[in-house]
């Protein structure tokens, strides 16, 4: 597996190992870890905003209704 595949892989599922060891140990965090890290918080910041534009988009057709 390539450092880039496991950063997808990590973004995608929340490693939560890696949010651990960060509470627990931060300075023993690679720069790929802490790069894992940052990606899926971007990913989770992106994703609640699609949530609220798509719900704010279904109650402005039920408005409408």
């Amino acid at each position: 597996m390539t450092d880039h595949e496991r950063i997808i892989i990590t973004s995608v599922w929340n490693d939560m190992g890696l949010r651990m060891k960060l509470e627990d140990d931060p300075y023993s965090l690679t720069q790929d870890e802490l790069m894992a890290l940052q990606n899926n918080d971007r990913l989770n910041d992106k994703l609640k905003r699609l949530l609220k534009d798509a719900l704010i988009q279904k109650a402005l057709v039920q408005a409408r209704n």
